[in-house]
């Protein structure tokens, strides 16, 4: 059975906004961070795409309109901020990540600013990128731009490392540079908020696989919350929010933020989350980046996309398909067509439990 004879009758954003609202859709919708694969598909380095506002867009709206998933992102992901405060960012041709931390000692914080979403580093052109989706699809599909949460700002601030050492000797200071990090992401998203486009938060620094659910508790959640709040507060709708890991001991934690929307990674199992979890938020998730999407068939993406409806399809708060966590930059296409199709074989309204056979 092939979702090449399934007929789409909505509009992504029509697809996506209904799913979370217990209306009923055409299929399930897929939200796929296409996130620097968009470079290999316009033909640029991951370089160039990141630092052109106007290659940033046409990633995003090529990519889209070749494997028509349900939302398109532009940034500034993990990496933007931290850059805009004074971390330095290198581009290799894969992800960007961070070569150096702009805070080296407790003095440092003293001299940064909260940086300007219209002048600072990249951010600027995040913000024009978005405009320029905005403007050509925006009245077709959901348009997103995720930032790291406050915790994993302010770990690509001081340094992993040097961060996690000061929860324990130093959590004072944690609490400073946690301040500063909320301010400058609740600052970001109002910009980027005027522009039109909804907020998501990824914060895998506070995953159960580094922090224990105390830590979480004491230094990731009042800001998560608070952050979660102040977007709530200005777009009328509260962000998706992304952990990596193990989140299952902080589940409850992570629906207390005010999150519209559970992203979990797939090393946990959707359905667990569901039973604990699913009548309090909408969830996200979790086919497994590297083994199917990146190293697999695209029979192997069905199989894992089937597994993932048949556990959470019926989830109370709305169920959206989608990774466990980022893209592989170097996901084969047919993966990535592979699980759209899915969507439209095996999500497709009125959804057939029969079809995707017995959850395991």
């Amino acid at each position: 059975m092939s979702g090449a004879t399934f007929t789409e009758t909505m509009t992504a954003k029509e697809r996506t906004i209904a799913a979370l609202t217990g209306k009923p859709f055409d299929r399930i919708p897929v939200n796929l961070l296409i996130s620097d694969h968009a470079a290999r598909v316009i033909g640029v380095t991951v370089g160039e795409y990141n630092n052109s506002a106007e290659l940033l867009a046409r990633g995003q709206i090529t990519a889209w309109r070749r494997y028509g998933m349900d939302m398109v992102n532009t940034g500034p992901g993990l990496s933007g901020i931290p850059e805009a405060i004074g971390s330095k960012v290198a581009f290799p041709d894969s992800t960007p990540y961070v070569t150096e931390f702009v805070v080296k000692n407790e003095a440092d914080l003293d001299r940064l600013k909260i940086p300007d979403p219209y002048r600072d580093a990249r951010l600027p052109l995040f913000l024009e990128a978005a405009d320029i989706v905005i403007t050509e699809i925006g009245d077709q599909v959901p348009v997103s731009m995720t930032t790291a949460g406050p915790f994993t700002t302010a770990a690509n601030i001081r340094g992993t490392e040097e961060f996690l050492r000061d929860l324990h000797r130093n959590p004072r200071f944690v609490h400073r540079l946690l301040r500063f990090a909320t301010d400058s992401i609740i600052a970001f998203a109002a910009a980027a908020l005027e522009v039109g486009v909804r907020i998501g938060l990824a914060d895998p620094t506070a995953s159960g696989t580094l922090i224990s659910a105390k830590q979480f508790r004491e230094f990731a959640l009042p800001y998560l919350k608070e952050v979660v709040a102040a977007i709530a507060a200005a777009a009328g709708a509260a962000p998706s929010l992304h952990i990596c890991g193990n989140t299952k001991k902080i589940w409850q934690e992570m629906a207390d933020t005010g999150t519209s929307v559970l992203s979990l990674d797939d090393a946990v199992d959707i359905g667990e989350a569901r039973a604990q979890v699913g009548e309090r938020v909408a969830l996200l998730g979790n086919i497994r980046p590297t083994a199917s999407m990146y190293l697999g068939t695209p029979n192997d993406v069905r199989a894992d996309a089937k597994e993932c409806l048949a556990k959470a399809w019926n989830n109370p708060k709305g169920y959206i398909l989608g990774l466990g966590c980022g893209l592989p930059i170097d996901t084969p296409p047919e993966n990535i067509l592979a699980l759209v199709d899915a969507a439209r074989t095996y999500g497709r309204w009125p959804i057939d439990p029969d079809r995707l056979g017995k959850a395991s």
